[in-house]
């Protein structure tokens, strides 16, 4: 089952929108079925605000331990960045109270999250997440337009590291990191654009690279793109390269 993302374009403090990434929750407890948790992720354990104000109590001690509030629907149970884990134990709905773009792609990774809705609390600090995936406004129920896919050739090269490297481990291994580098030099020598946000968003959604593993690549692109230099990959013929990816 594709998994379900949502956001919520919130800034600041504001019970209203914070109830309404509650109800998603439920709603999709619904729609999806065989949930076994509802999970609120928070940064850490000081960050309960949003909890307090949707349930008007300042005491949500229990939600740690998790708490089965209504038949109807699975127990809640408060999470934080560092107790959260891909446990493989059933299908979660997680909302995400306060996290940014780069948090979220680490759980929207996790095989055990089926539906993920992100509510922000500073401006546009979810919408690179959102436009990756292309989640749905709760408020308007429309989906954010997509993040736009890289140069053709610039997939082909990427496409081609990926059938070339083993995917479980990214570009770790010094071969798959050399020939990672040797394509971005290839593809910076001649001009094609390597945009950070585009390559990500292609790695990820439509590549099935981690988002860990996806960064590693975006660090040497960014590099690349600030005027820095990397040591490693081939930097003759690597014309011969643009011709393949140009051809296929």
């Amino acid at each position: 089952m594709e998994k379900k993302r949502y956001y919520n374009d919130n800034v600041g403090a504001n019970k209203e929108n914070e109830i309404l990434a509650l109800k998603k929750a439920l709603e999709l407890c619904n729609e999806i079925g065989d949930i076994t948790q509802i999970v609120f992720l928070i940064h850490t354990k000081g960050n309960t605000g949003y909890l307090e104000r949707i349930f008007n109590t300042r005491n949500v001690k229990n939600l740690f331990r998790g708490v089965k509030m209504d038949e109807s629907y699975p127990p809640m149970k408060i999470e934080t960045l560092r107790t959260f884990n891909d446990d493989y134990q059933g299908n979660k709905i997680v909302v995400a109270f306060g996290l940014r773009s780069n948090e979220l792609h680490k759980y929207d990774d996790y095989e055990n999250i089926t539906g993920i809705i992100a509510h922000q609390w500073m401006e546009d600090s979810v919408k690179d997440w959102a436009r990756t995936w292309g989640a749905i406004d709760i408020k308007s129920e429309t989906k954010i337009e997509k993040t736009e896919l890289p140069d053709k050739v610039v997939q082909k090269a990427f496409i081609d590291l990926s059938n070339s490297i083993n995917m479980s481990t990214g570009i770790h291994h010094f071969m798959d990191e050399e020939q990672c580098k040797t394509y971005i030099r290839a593809l910076n020598k001649y001009n094609y654009e390597l945009n950070s946000k585009q390559i990500f968003s292609f790695l990820t959604t439509e590549l099935n690279w981690e988002s860990d593993y996806a960064n590693d690549i975006i660090k040497l692109i960014d590099k690349v793109n600030s005027g820095g230099y990397f040591k490693g990959g081939a930097k003759t013929g690597l014309q011969h390269y643009i011709k393949r990816w140009k051809s296929e």
